[in-house]
């Protein structure tokens, strides 16, 4: 092995090289931290961007439904209607066969 020198702390914190890398790791740790604050702002915006697009999905399908149940109960009234006038052309019609058919 060779004989290497001994540096002590004091030393090494003082030369060049290594001062410059702490200097990188804080620079480095400081941009870390501003973009993870970012980033959590960018949550707290999606959460409430969320929320908004939740109760406005909510309001859309209430007037769908509403829309659904009227579209429905036209529909009914309009199978009523042509029901009875079915059983009533219906009735007229037999009621013609049957005078045809006496006379």
């Amino acid at each position: 092995m060779q004989n290497l020198p001994k540096i002590t702390f004091g030393q090494a914190i003082k030369s060049p090289p290594v001062y410059i890398m702490m200097v990188a790791i804080s620079i480095a740790w400081f941009f870390v931290y501003q973009f993870s604050t970012t980033s959590s702002q960018v949550n707290k915006n999606c959460e409430s961007e969320n929320e908004r697009l939740r109760i406005e999905n909510t309001t859309i399908r209430k007037e769908k439904d509403d829309l659904t149940t009227a579209l429905l109960v036209k529909n009914g009234i309009i199978n009523e209607i042509k029901k009875a006038t079915d059983s009533a052309a219906h009735k007229n019609f037999a009621n013609e066969a049957k005078k045809i058919i006496n006379n």
